[in-house]
Protein backbone atom coordinates (compact mmCIF):
# COMPACT_ATOMS: atom_id res chain seq x y z
CA UNK A 1 0.00 0.00 0.00
CA UNK A 2 0.66 4.12 0.02
CA UNK A 3 1.27 6.37 2.28
CA UNK A 4 -0.32 9.81 1.81
CA UNK A 5 2.58 10.66 0.04
CA UNK A 6 2.74 7.85 -2.65
CA UNK A 7 5.76 5.96 -1.24
CA UNK A 8 5.40 2.19 -0.65
CA UNK A 9 4.56 1.41 3.06
CA UNK A 10 4.34 -2.66 3.57
CA UNK A 11 1.96 -3.77 6.30
CA UNK A 12 4.43 -6.93 7.11
CA UNK A 13 5.80 -6.28 10.24
CA UNK A 14 9.73 -6.97 10.04
CA UNK A 15 11.25 -9.30 12.25
CA UNK A 16 14.61 -8.26 11.80
CA UNK A 17 16.30 -3.84 11.53
CA UNK A 18 16.43 -3.16 7.71
CA UNK A 19 14.06 -6.30 6.38
CA UNK A 20 12.14 -6.03 3.34
CA UNK A 21 11.72 -9.42 1.70
CA UNK A 22 10.87 -12.20 3.56
CA UNK A 23 10.26 -15.30 1.90
CA UNK A 24 9.01 -18.61 4.20
CA UNK A 25 8.41 -20.91 1.27
CA UNK A 26 5.45 -22.32 3.85
CA UNK A 27 3.70 -23.98 0.47
CA UNK A 28 3.54 -21.34 -1.65
CA UNK A 29 6.08 -18.81 -3.11
CA UNK A 30 4.76 -14.95 -1.38
CA UNK A 31 6.50 -12.68 -0.73
CA UNK A 32 5.32 -11.41 2.11
CA UNK A 33 6.28 -7.44 2.48
CA UNK A 34 4.85 -6.48 -0.37
CA UNK A 35 2.21 -9.37 -0.28
CA UNK A 36 3.23 -10.54 -4.33
CA UNK A 37 3.61 -14.15 -5.69
CA UNK A 38 6.50 -15.10 -7.51
CA UNK A 39 6.67 -15.51 -11.30
CA UNK A 40 7.09 -19.33 -11.50
CA UNK A 41 9.42 -21.29 -14.58
CA UNK A 42 9.46 -24.99 -15.05
CA UNK A 43 8.43 -27.11 -11.76
CA UNK A 44 10.37 -26.00 -8.64
CA UNK A 45 8.86 -27.92 -5.45
CA UNK A 46 8.78 -28.11 -1.66
CA UNK A 47 11.45 -29.76 0.24
CA UNK A 48 9.20 -31.54 2.73
CA UNK A 49 11.45 -30.15 5.82
CA UNK A 50 12.70 -26.56 7.12
CA UNK A 51 14.55 -24.98 9.32
CA UNK A 52 11.25 -22.99 10.30
CA UNK A 53 7.61 -23.77 9.53
CA UNK A 54 6.52 -26.09 7.29
CA UNK A 55 8.35 -26.24 4.64
CA UNK A 56 10.93 -24.68 2.25
CA UNK A 57 12.30 -24.25 -1.31
CA UNK A 58 13.12 -27.24 -3.72
CA UNK A 59 15.14 -26.53 -7.19
CA UNK A 60 14.35 -28.72 -9.84
CA UNK A 61 16.34 -29.07 -13.40
CA UNK A 62 14.75 -25.62 -15.95
CA UNK A 63 13.21 -23.95 -13.05
CA UNK A 64 13.25 -20.87 -11.24
CA UNK A 65 11.59 -17.92 -9.17
CA UNK A 66 11.49 -14.42 -10.32
CA UNK A 67 10.43 -11.13 -8.54
CA UNK A 68 9.91 -7.32 -10.22
CA UNK A 69 13.10 -5.10 -8.17
CA UNK A 70 10.82 -2.01 -8.09
CA UNK A 71 7.52 -3.27 -8.02
CA UNK A 72 5.61 -2.10 -4.21
CA UNK A 73 8.70 -0.99 -3.23
CA UNK A 74 12.45 -1.20 -4.45
CA UNK A 75 14.82 -4.26 -3.22
CA UNK A 76 17.47 -1.72 -5.25
CA UNK A 77 18.68 -0.30 -2.18
CA UNK A 78 21.91 1.70 -1.62
CA UNK A 79 23.37 -0.99 0.61
CA UNK A 80 21.74 -4.69 0.58
CA UNK A 81 21.88 -8.00 2.44
CA UNK A 82 20.52 -11.58 2.38
CA UNK A 83 19.98 -14.37 5.01
CA UNK A 84 18.55 -17.48 4.34
CA UNK A 85 19.10 -20.95 5.16
CA UNK A 86 20.58 -23.96 3.04
CA UNK A 87 21.00 -27.51 2.10
CA UNK A 88 23.24 -28.59 -0.42
CA UNK A 89 22.70 -30.43 -3.41
CA UNK A 90 26.19 -30.41 -5.78
CA UNK A 91 24.10 -32.07 -8.78
CA UNK A 92 24.74 -30.11 -11.42
CA UNK A 93 28.23 -29.25 -9.95
CA UNK A 94 27.97 -25.32 -10.79
CA UNK A 95 24.25 -23.65 -9.84
CA UNK A 96 23.30 -20.09 -9.04
CA UNK A 97 20.94 -19.14 -5.53
CA UNK A 98 20.39 -15.31 -6.45
CA UNK A 99 21.04 -13.33 -8.91
CA UNK A 100 19.79 -9.42 -9.44
CA UNK A 101 21.63 -8.23 -13.06
CA UNK A 102 20.56 -6.90 -16.13
CA UNK A 103 19.97 -8.00 -19.33
CA UNK A 104 23.13 -8.31 -21.82
CA UNK A 105 21.86 -6.20 -24.64
CA UNK A 106 24.37 -6.90 -26.75
CA UNK A 107 23.40 -10.99 -26.59
CA UNK A 108 19.72 -10.55 -25.95
CA UNK A 109 19.11 -12.37 -29.16
CA UNK A 110 21.30 -15.10 -27.41
CA UNK A 111 19.65 -15.92 -23.89
CA UNK A 112 22.13 -18.49 -23.11
CA UNK A 113 24.90 -15.73 -23.30
CA UNK A 114 23.87 -13.81 -20.54
CA UNK A 115 26.58 -12.30 -18.38
CA UNK A 116 26.64 -8.83 -17.80
CA UNK A 117 28.50 -7.97 -14.71
CA UNK A 118 29.01 -4.02 -14.31
CA UNK A 119 25.63 -4.03 -12.53
CA UNK A 120 24.23 -5.92 -9.85
CA UNK A 121 25.11 -9.33 -8.08
CA UNK A 122 25.20 -12.96 -8.82
CA UNK A 123 25.44 -15.01 -5.56
CA UNK A 124 26.49 -18.93 -7.02
CA UNK A 125 28.42 -22.06 -6.60
CA UNK A 126 30.77 -23.88 -8.78
CA UNK A 127 33.21 -26.69 -7.69
CA UNK A 128 32.82 -30.18 -8.55
CA UNK A 129 30.77 -33.29 -6.93
CA UNK A 130 32.93 -33.26 -3.84
CA UNK A 131 33.11 -29.69 -3.64
CA UNK A 132 31.17 -26.48 -3.94
CA UNK A 133 32.87 -23.14 -3.65
CA UNK A 134 30.42 -19.94 -2.83
CA UNK A 135 31.05 -17.07 -4.93
CA UNK A 136 30.01 -13.39 -5.01
CA UNK A 137 29.92 -11.42 -7.91
CA UNK A 138 28.95 -7.34 -7.29
CA UNK A 139 29.25 -4.50 -10.32
CA UNK A 140 29.74 -0.84 -9.49
CA UNK A 141 28.55 0.41 -12.87
CA UNK A 142 32.02 0.25 -14.40
CA UNK A 143 33.41 -3.31 -13.42
CA UNK A 144 33.21 -6.31 -11.50
CA UNK A 145 34.60 -7.33 -8.25
CA UNK A 146 34.75 -11.49 -6.52
CA UNK A 147 34.80 -12.27 -3.03
CA UNK A 148 35.87 -16.10 -3.56
CA UNK A 149 36.94 -17.27 -0.19
CA UNK A 150 38.37 -20.55 -1.59
CA UNK A 151 38.30 -23.53 1.01
CA UNK A 152 37.37 -21.03 3.23
CA UNK A 153 33.57 -20.61 1.39
CA UNK A 154 33.18 -24.46 0.26
CA UNK A 155 30.86 -27.18 1.37
CA UNK A 156 31.31 -30.56 0.32
CA UNK A 157 28.98 -33.85 0.03
CA UNK A 158 29.53 -34.52 3.50
CA UNK A 159 27.89 -31.90 4.94
CA UNK A 160 24.08 -32.73 5.14
CA UNK A 161 22.54 -30.17 7.63
CA UNK A 162 21.51 -26.86 6.65
CA UNK A 163 24.28 -24.04 6.39
CA UNK A 164 23.11 -20.11 7.08
CA UNK A 165 24.40 -18.36 4.49
CA UNK A 166 24.59 -14.45 4.13
CA UNK A 167 26.32 -11.91 2.26
CA UNK A 168 26.28 -7.75 2.66
CA UNK A 169 26.87 -5.48 0.02
CA UNK A 170 28.16 -1.76 1.53
CA UNK A 171 29.53 1.65 -0.31
CA UNK A 172 33.05 0.05 1.23
CA UNK A 173 32.97 -3.34 1.36
CA UNK A 174 31.37 -6.83 0.42
CA UNK A 175 30.91 -10.10 3.08
CA UNK A 176 30.06 -13.61 2.29
CA UNK A 177 29.10 -15.48 6.12
CA UNK A 178 28.98 -19.16 6.67
CA UNK A 179 26.86 -20.32 9.80
CA UNK A 180 27.57 -16.61 11.06
CA UNK A 181 31.47 -16.30 10.37
CA UNK A 182 33.06 -14.51 7.70
CA UNK A 183 34.42 -16.80 4.60
CA UNK A 184 34.91 -13.85 1.76
CA UNK A 185 35.51 -10.20 2.48
CA UNK A 186 36.99 -7.45 0.39
CA UNK A 187 37.12 -4.00 -0.41
CA UNK A 188 34.22 -2.33 -2.64
CA UNK A 189 33.20 0.87 -4.04
CA UNK A 190 29.33 0.71 -4.41
CA UNK A 191 27.03 -1.16 -5.97
CA UNK A 192 25.47 0.08 -9.21
CA UNK A 193 21.63 -1.18 -9.81
CA UNK A 194 21.13 0.16 -13.52
CA UNK A 195 19.35 -2.45 -15.60
CA UNK A 196 18.55 -4.52 -12.59
CA UNK A 197 14.88 -4.96 -12.55
CA UNK A 198 13.95 -8.76 -11.32
CA UNK A 199 15.20 -11.12 -9.08
CA UNK A 200 16.40 -14.64 -9.91
CA UNK A 201 16.07 -17.40 -7.07
CA UNK A 202 17.49 -20.50 -7.75
CA UNK A 203 18.79 -20.22 -10.86
CA UNK A 204 21.09 -17.73 -12.62
CA UNK A 205 18.53 -17.16 -15.87
CA UNK A 206 17.42 -15.03 -17.01
CA UNK A 207 20.46 -12.74 -16.56
CA UNK A 208 23.57 -15.17 -15.60
CA UNK A 209 23.99 -17.99 -17.42
CA UNK A 210 26.72 -17.80 -19.72
CA UNK A 211 28.90 -20.24 -17.34
CA UNK A 212 26.37 -22.65 -16.88
CA UNK A 213 24.84 -21.35 -13.64
CA UNK A 214 21.52 -22.73 -13.96
CA UNK A 215 19.01 -24.03 -11.57
CA UNK A 216 20.26 -24.95 -8.15
CA UNK A 217 18.83 -28.41 -6.96
CA UNK A 218 19.39 -27.56 -3.59
CA UNK A 219 16.80 -26.36 -0.26
CA UNK A 220 16.20 -22.58 0.34
CA UNK A 221 14.48 -21.93 3.53
CA UNK A 222 13.70 -18.30 5.58
CA UNK A 223 15.14 -16.20 2.76
CA UNK A 224 15.21 -12.28 3.61
CA UNK A 225 16.37 -9.20 2.01
CA UNK A 226 17.21 -5.86 3.69
CA UNK A 227 18.06 -2.70 2.90
CA UNK A 228 21.43 -1.70 5.03
CA UNK A 229 24.81 -3.41 5.33
CA UNK A 230 24.24 -6.13 8.15
CA UNK A 231 27.13 -6.44 10.73
CA UNK A 232 28.51 -9.92 11.97
CA UNK A 233 26.79 -9.76 15.18
CA UNK A 234 22.90 -9.10 13.17
CA UNK A 235 23.79 -12.35 11.05
CA UNK A 236 25.05 -14.16 14.11
CA UNK A 237 21.20 -13.45 16.17
CA UNK A 238 19.04 -13.60 12.74
CA UNK A 239 20.53 -17.24 12.73
CA UNK A 240 20.55 -17.70 16.60
CA UNK A 241 16.67 -16.93 15.83
CA UNK A 242 16.13 -20.41 13.69
CA UNK A 243 17.65 -22.76 15.47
Amino acid sequence: MADDSGEFVSTYPPTFDGEMFYMPFDGNYNERFRDIDATVVGTPGYAGESVEGDNAYAGAADSYLTFPTNESGPLTTEEFSATFWYKLNADPTRGAILVMGPEDVDNAAYPDVQNKRTNGFRFFREGDATRQVFKLNVGNGEADSWFDGGDAAALDLTTTDWVHLAFTISGTECVVYFDGEVVSQGNFSGVDWTGCDILSIGSGAPRFTEWGHGADLSFIDELRLYNKALTQQEIQDIRQAGL
